[in-house]
């Protein structure tokens, strides 16, 4: 059944616009040429009433269909849907659940969204919005799953948990950070804070890096300014979320069907109760994270893209 129909006027823009011609894809319809791929892939395991969701809000149910089609082909996990209540998708050869959720810039007007980009404007990184809105986002899904999924039994309480957070439709939907930096996903589950070089002023060179420790970031509010805090994977609130997946990828820009999840980060909760392997997503970049109660450890980051 069709997914897409040009001739309807629908809520959601984007749903028009993605039909359109995109003159800077090779070909012009590439973009559309992806999105039927993906449903071509996944619409046994979406949604019921996807075809009217996918009107209403495009960006989301993109989300879900390149997690679901990524996570299939280039993780090898055989992805099913048990169920339109509960979560999105489970993992069964992992014994896992997955949920989806799609990150926007914020509201126009609040002082912590995602500043749009000005014409002629240098404009810095806008790293400590797309943190306080990756967490509210994180913060929001994990609540649900434990006082709804895991509390009603739609999910066993000894079952892993990933939650998959797009950022392919903000703003500032591309990583930046140094090399053998950490990406905004990173910095905003756990208290990694800004990036410091030790240099020798004699000899003018790097002798050292470190990240200086940030257990929360300032929010503004009608109230004043309010602490929100970056270190939810050293909460025990939060160690029923085993890992999150993120990814930039949008339907505008689609990424070559062998290179599906190339733009995965997967951060691993040290103190998850129910372990997943090191390795199960098998693509992007895996951050594992050594941890006691005292101090955590970055570990060495595992790059399925080069190995």
């Amino acid at each position: 059944m069709k997914l897409l129909d040009p001739n309807i006027a629908a809520p959601d823009i984007r749903y028009n616009n993605i039909q359109k011609p995109i003159g800077c894809n090779n070909p012009p319809d590439l973009a559309i040429r992806h999105v039927k791929e993906l449903y071509s892939l996944t619409s046994h395991i979406l949604d019921s009433g996807f075809r009217e969701k996918i009107k209403l809000n495009f960006a989301a149910c993109y989300s879900e269909m390149y997690f679901a089609a990524s996570l299939m082909e280039r993780s090898k996990i055989d992805v099913t849907h048990p169920s339109d209540e509960g979560a999105d998708f489970y993992l069964k050869n992992l014994d896992c659940w997955a949920e989806v959720v799609t990150a926007t810039d914020g509201k126009e007007g609040n002082p912590n969204t995602i500043p749009q980009p000005k014409f002629n404007e240098v404009q810095s990184y806008p790293e400590e919005q797309l943190v306080l809105r990756l967490s509210s986002v994180f913060c929001d899904k994990a609540k649900k799953l434990k006082e709804e999924d895991i509390k009603k039994g739609r999910i066993d309480e000894n079952q892993p948990i990933i939650i998959c957070i797009s950022g392919g439709w903000l703003t500032e939907r591309l990583p930046m950070h140094p090399e053998g930096g950490y990406p905004v996903i990173a910095k905003t589950l756990l208290p990694i804070g800004d990036f410091v070089l030790w240099i020798n002023t004699k000899t003018n060179t790097i002798t050292s890096h470190e990240y200086k420790y940030r257990e929360g970031m300032s929010k503004k509010t009608n109230a004043g300014q309010k602490m929100i805090s970056t270190d939810f994977f050293l909460n025990a609130e939060f160690n029923h979320i085993n890992a999150v997946v993120y990814s930039w990828a949008n339907a505008a820009n689609p990424i070559e069907r062998s290179k599906w999840g190339c733009d995965f980060y997967t951060v691993h909760n040290p103190f998850a109760k129910n372990k997943l392997p090191l390795g199960f997503i098998r693509c992007g970049i895996e951050y594992p994270v050594t941890a006691n109660e005292k101090s955590f450890t970055m570990d060495p980051p595992i790059d399925h893209e080069r190995s």
